[in-house]
């Protein structure tokens, strides 16, 4: 006995001076210098603002730290970024202290232009914090808040304040410096104003429906066409049963209702095509599109226009250009590209439609897309095609109590923020349920099943709310890559992997999940320890219930105790303990991790988990899922 509890010691004490040697770093803060910022590991302002700004040529003020425990430079693109960060004990429990900060100090004569931007290029001038000089309440702005501007020298600063109002503070001043006010907590409280002014815009556009005047084809007039020529504004046009020739264009405010209607196309084009603002198509099937996904005689321009050139103008059932006020209801659409194609439109909702698009994805397009278009887009079903839903640039747009099967995406967000993904149904994906890229802000993605998917729920930008997801037998649930965002109350049953731990830079918040039966529980990627614990409140995974200890769920030990019962020994054992011990000891130790300081013994939703445990099952045995989805009203 003790003969092993010496090998114990020994394997402990070198792994103490191997990690002390390997992950210490000394608190020298003197030396050092700044890196560009491109070789930063950079966070801050989405990737369309960036884009926007960099156009326009304005300055944002930078800021690269150096942290004790931490491999990599952080860039923070706004130095108020950079300032709340160096002083959170979250950021220096996982990254260490600062041990060097640096900022990218803007010319002497910047000015401010019009809204408040600073209008100079950057300078790539960088000078240590704490030699700085920083003008607040001046006016200046970077998107999403007020900045703090650095100058390398106090007299370039004071000319500045003169000009522009403000003062002048230093470093040492910091807890004073703007920063952004949004973040996962805010997003989350923003659910029910979005969910009431939804339903305010579907409302409006539910008057559509009660018209005065009708002009009746067959009766009235021989075809769509001429009905669509000779009927008065704000009246409507009755389709009785039957087929009906397209493509048509609807450039005066009417409401086309079918009564077992179909309009067909030529197979070349779009087929219904609403160019006119308080417009309803309602009831009807549409078939004969085009299968044209980038028209060849539309100029192409900088990289904005290039993608809404390449997303936004195929053909389609229904394209709404430049109208607002459009309701698409109760059609059908088969389409070998677009359902419904929105660009530049406001207060148009799609409600109630379903769109069979071609399989295998490679061979389709797009269920919906949305360009600039904050649609509302509701009790809708999806088959196959590319992407259930792809919007760009449609901030604000609304997506709930969908169903999304196969395909490659059921939901695809592109240079979109503030969006609200609630109450759908995934199922069948071949790479993801719900995929947000580039950057976005303050994205919702909230009670949503996602079932059979590649990768359940993938995640980027900042300041959203991820919370009440149910993700069932997929090879991945949910990636928590996006920063200043909350986790919380999903329930992973079943996966190959839980969540996966992606973001290089962890600053989000996940706790109050529940966790159960998946191969793996979590994935990490690259970078620091994860704490996924707050004010108390952990996770729920299964296999660590009863637990009065820490629980590191990506470790090689606790990652496998709802696995092996014969794991549990070897967790009681001292080996085990010491080394929760020396990682607990040295930071460096716990390098690429996870650890729940409170793991839940009971889950936050039982029945959650039950209804999660019924789909995996249904799923394993029938290859498809009857998604629970409730029908908004």
């Amino acid at each position: 006995m003790r003969t092993g509890w010496l090998i114990v010691g020994g394997i402990i004490g070198l792994l103490v001076v191997v990690g002390a040697g390997s992950f210490v770093v000394s608190p020298d803060t003197s030396g050092g210098e700044p890196v560009a910022f491109d070789d930063t590991v950079s966070i801050g302002l989405t990737l369309e603002e960036r884009l926007v700004l960099r156009e326009r040529g304005a300055f944002v003020p930078r800021a690269q730290v150096v942290y004790s425990q931490y491999s990599y430079i952080i860039g923070y693109r706004g130095v108020g970024l950079a300032a709340e960060a160096v002083d959170d004990p979250l950021v220096r429990q996982q990254f260490g202290y600062p041990r060097m900060v640096h900022v990218e100090v803007a010319p002497a004569g910047v000015e401010l232009d019009a809204e408040g931007y600073l209008d100079a290029n950057q300078t790539n001038e960088w000078v240590p914090a704490g030699e700085a000089f920083y003008v607040v309440d001046s006016g200046a702005r970077i998107p999403g808040s007020a900045t703090a501007v650095p100058f390398a020298d106090r007299a370039a600063a004071e000319r500045f304040a003169e000009r522009n109002g403000g003062r002048v503070l230093e470093w040492t001043d910091r807890s004073a410096f703007p920063v952004p006010e949004e973040d996962g907590e805010t997003t989350q409280r923003r659910i029910d104003e979005q969910h009431a002014e939804a339903d305010a815009t579907v409302d409006s556009a539910d008057e559509l429906l009660e018209r005065d005047g009708e002009v009746v084809v067959g009766e009235d007039a021989a075809t769509l066409e001429e009905a669509l020529a000779t009927a008065e504004p704000n009246t409507t046009i009755r389709l009785p049963a039957g087929t009906y020739e397209g493509p048509v264009t609807v450039d005066e405010s009417v409401t086309i209702r079918g009564e077992n209607a179909t309009i067909t196309g030529d197979g070349n084009g779009t087929v219904v095509t609403v160019t006119a603002s308080d417009v309803a198509i309602v009831g009807v099937s549409i078939t004969g599109v085009g299968e044209n996904i980038r028209p060849d005689d539309i100029e192409t321009g900088d990289w904005d226009e290039r993608t809404e050139i390449a997303y936004g103008y195929a053909d389609a059932g229904v394209t709404v250009a430049g109208a607002d006020r459009v309701l698409v209801t109760g059609v059908d659409v088969e389409t070998p590209t677009a359902g419904v194609s929105v660009r530049r439109s406001n207060g148009t909702v799609i409600d109630d439609i379903e769109v069979r698009g071609d399989e295998p994805w490679q061979e389709g397009f797009m269920g919906v897309v949305t360009i600039r278009s904050p649609v509302v887009l509701q009790n809708s079903t999806f088959h196959d095609g590319r992407d259930g839903i792809y919007t760009h640039r449609s901030h604000g747009v609304v997506v709930r109590n969908n169903r999304f099967e196969g395909g490659r995406f059921g939901v695809h967000l592109m240079y979109t923020s503030e969006a609200l993904l609630h109450g759908n149904c995934m199922s069948g994906q071949e790479f993801s349920g719900i995929v947000v890229m580039t950057s976005p802000s303050g994205t919702v993605i909230s009670e949503n099943t996602l079932v059979g998917t590649s990768q359940g729920i993938l995640t980027s930008g900042s300041d959203s709310y991820v919370g009440g997801n149910l993700v069932v037998a997929s090879r991945q649930g949910i990636s928590t890559n996006a920063r200043n965002t909350l986790y919380t109350e999903n329930t992973l049953v079943g996966n190959d992997v839980g969540f996966r731990a992606s973001s290089i830079v962890p600053t989000s918040r996940v706790h109050s999940n529940d966790v159960v039966d998946n191969d793996e529980h979590v994935e990490v990627g690259t970078g620091p320890l994860r704490v996924w614990t707050h004010d108390g409140k952990g996770n729920y995974w299964s296999g660590a219930a009863g637990l009065d200890r820490e629980f590191t769920p990506s470790g090689p030990i606790d990652g496998r105790l709802h696995r092996s019962t014969a794991v549990e020994t070897l967790a009681a054992s001292p080996l085990a303990y010491g080394l929760r011990t020396l990682r607990t000891a040295v930071p460096g130790m716990r390098t690429a991790s996870v650890v729940d300081v409170e793991p839940r013994s009971t889950p936050v939703n039982s029945s959650r988990v039950e209804t999660g445990r019924q789909l995996r099952d249904d799923y394993e045995t029938n290859g498809t899922v009857d998604c629970p989805r409730q029908r908004n009203t």
